[in-house]
């Protein structure tokens, strides 16, 4: 991960910390249950999985959901506004760079009992995890965004989530 030049010196101060534990199965393992947490509909379609790290690690496509509440879509957040859709940009590569590491975090997360995988590939949330609770902004803003995620990919069906999204999985 490199720096990003935009970063004020308070940022600064945690990058250092952010980054050797973003990086991190164990870390990545809190997202994906976040993300599982915030996914509304019973079951979450296992390959829906692959879409939230590479997401959820670029600090643009981060920063939006961060921003979202509810009521808002994976449309109106990634594709309405030009600007917005940059936030997107090279998501197929990352996709194909996380591919290993979602499925260690899945692993982990399954293993110490937040979420757990059912018949037919959809995964079932164990144990809840709300972000409100968490007190590290940077660590909140993480698992916030994937939280947000999940509840927006919930609105729509999984080939839809990839057709607006413009990825294929493996």
């Amino acid at each position: 991960m490199e720096l990003d030049e935009t970063l004020t010196d308070e940022e600064y101060e945690y990058v250092d910390h952010i980054q050797n534990i973003t990086l991190n199965p164990f870390f990545m393992s809190r997202i994906i249950h976040a993300f599982v947490s915030g996914y509304e509909k019973s079951g979450v379609p296992f390959n829906l999985l692959y879409i939230v790290l590479p997401i959820i690690y670029y600090r643009p496509s981060r920063k939006l959901l961060i921003t979202a509440q509810s009521r808002s879509s994976l449309r109106s957040l990634f594709v309405d506004d030009v600007d917005k859709a940059a936030a997107l940009g090279g998501l197929q590569e990352r996709l194909f760079y996380f591919y290993k590491l979602t499925n260690q975090s899945f692993i982990i997360a399954a293993n110490e009992g937040k979420i757990r995988l059912v018949s037919d590939g959809m995964i079932e949330l164990s144990q809840t995890i709300d972000y409100k609770d968490i007190l590290n902004k940077n660590v909140r803003d993480f698992i916030r965004s994937a939280h947000y995620l999940g509840l927006l990919c919930s609105k729509m069906e999984i080939t839809n989530v990839y057709r607006l999204l413009g990825v294929t999985l493996l």
